[in-house]
């Protein structure tokens, strides 16, 4: 299943509901923009001749801030963090955020470092008044998978190969990241009055630890919207299923191989619940989502035994399950477990009775579902048209972290940024163009700019 499902517009809403509420938006921008340069409503009348003969419009105050956006910068930062490694397992995200914390204070930006483990830090920074609140929310993690083998040279030495930068994370995601800091540079050095807020979490590709601190240890905030820079061909995402880690583990009994009717195979009760995960994979994709489709099953891995010549007394299972808006992890692993114990009771198979499940809920990253109709995706999706990509929306068969955000600031939340995720994410010679970095980094600014300014950006007396 592809990992961006394409969707049509005309399947979310109809045009001319689109274009009114584009209007309304547009309307609600130039009214703010307006109070930003005169302030109160007689401070406007006075001055309105002023108004009236300066070319500080909204539509150049915009052309301005593109101009600023040089695709070369982008491209170098963006290597700058492939070289900062920071695989996961077998790293740390240190040198990641070390780096990105000095092109944000460059920026007279304030950043907070918060570290979740030894040499793996959080970064929230914030630009803009009431620190960064009524703004946009960017979102995006320091940590890449590990490369692995395949690769054509050093993953951590990032190269030029025409358009491209090929190196580990150049997709996923630290060239999203790269297109955040120069679009929050470019809108901050003409428009310091509009608030932004950058959260960039360690530890997305295993556990989400950095996203569980984040939500608890940040009070929630109010941000007119969350854009997760995960790659996504520039496609606006809307919605994205849940992802669960469970454990299962069976305790049975061991014995000679040569009796093992005198044992108990925690192996065997294993093939049970693999049986009943298969079942009920089938089961689920009967009820599927409106928008998000079915969940899912996956077991990941297995390991159990000491040898072939022993009855295994132990085996674990790893499994992935993704979820629906509506379901709970620790429900969903208890009827697991009650109906592994229901099914190894039935069998007629030695040492049945001496069988033992528990399991444990890993990690779970909850999904989200955003209004696909709203102004936020309207004006998301406008913004991506007016730098030059098409604008579609669509949904994730993938996970992210932008439901902890959802869930935690009560914000509408997207997924949109540069890169091919099923095409290069987490494989050798991964890849991204400059110029997609570019039109991301274009786009992120006119998000920024249009969304701080109808949140409210302190007039200016």
């Amino acid at each position: 299943m592809s990992a961006v499902r394409q969707t049509q517009g005309a399947a979310f809403r109809q045009a001319q509901d689109k274009e009114v509420r584009v209007d309304s938006f547009r309307q609600a921008q130039d009214e703010a923009f307006r109070q930003t340069q005169g302030g109160s409503a007689a401070e406007s009348l006075a001055v309105s001749e002023a108004e009236a003969t300066s070319a500080d419009t909204r539509e150049a105050l915009e052309a301005r801030v593109l101009e600023r956006i040089d695709p070369e910068a982008i491209a170098q930062l963006a290597s700058d963090l492939i070289r900062a490694e920071s695989e996961n397992p077998g790293g740390t995200e240190e040198a990641t955020a070390q780096r990105l914390g000095v092109s944000f204070r460059v920026m007279g930006a304030q950043v907070d470092v918060d570290y979740v483990e030894p040499g793996r830090p959080n970064l929230v920074v914030r630009m803009g008044p009431n620190n960064g609140e009524g703004g946009i929310l960017f979102l995006g993690h320091s940590d890449v998978v590990p490369a692995g083998e395949g690769w054509s040279g050093d993953p951590f030495i990032p190269r030029r190969e025409g358009d491209d930068i090929i190196g580990r994370g150049a997709t996923d995601m630290k060239g999203g990241i790269a297109s955040v800091v120069a679009a929050m540079h470019a809108v901050n050095a003409e428009a310091p009055e509009i608030p932004m807020t950058f959260v960039c979490t360690v530890d997305e590709e295993v556990d989400a630890r950095g996203a569980r601190h984040y939500i608890q240890t940040v009070s929630p905030a109010n941000y007119a919207g969350c854009v997760v820079a995960e790659p996504t061909s520039l496609v606006t995402i809307t919605a994205a299923r849940g992802a669960t880690n469970l454990r299962v583990d069976i305790e049975g009994a061991s014995a000679h191989a040569g009796k093992p009717e005198e044992g108990a195979s925690a192996i065997y009760a294993a093939a049970d619940v693999i049986a009943l995960i298969e079942a009920d994979h089938k089961a689920i994709h009967d009820t599927a989502h409106p928008v998000l489709g079915s969940g899912d099953w996956n077991v990941g891995m297995i390991e159990g035994g000491h040898g072939t010549s022993i009855v295994p007394d132990r085996c674990t299972l790893s499994i992935d399950r993704r979820t629906l808006p509506d379901e709970h992890p620790e429900a969903i692993l208890e009827q697991l477990l009650d109906a592994a114990r229901t099914r190894t009771a039935e069998k007629d198979r030695p040492g049945a009775d001496r069988i033992h499940f528990t399991g444990e809920v890993e990690m779970t990253m909850p999904g989200f579902l955003t209004d696909p109709e709203s102004d936020f995706v309207c004006c998301v999706r406008d913004a991506v048209r007016e730098v030059g990509g098409n604008g579609d929306a669509g949904v994730w068969s993938a996970a992210c972290e932008g439901g902890f955000m959802a869930q935690h600031h009560k914000t509408p939340t997207i997924v949109l940024g540069p890169g091919d995720i099923t095409g290069q994410a987490h494989q050798p010679d991964e890849r991204v163009s400059v110029t997609e970095l570019h039109t991301a980094a274009r786009a992120f600014a006119l998000i920024a700019l249009r969304i701080g300014a109808v949140a409210g950006g302190p007039t200016q007396g």
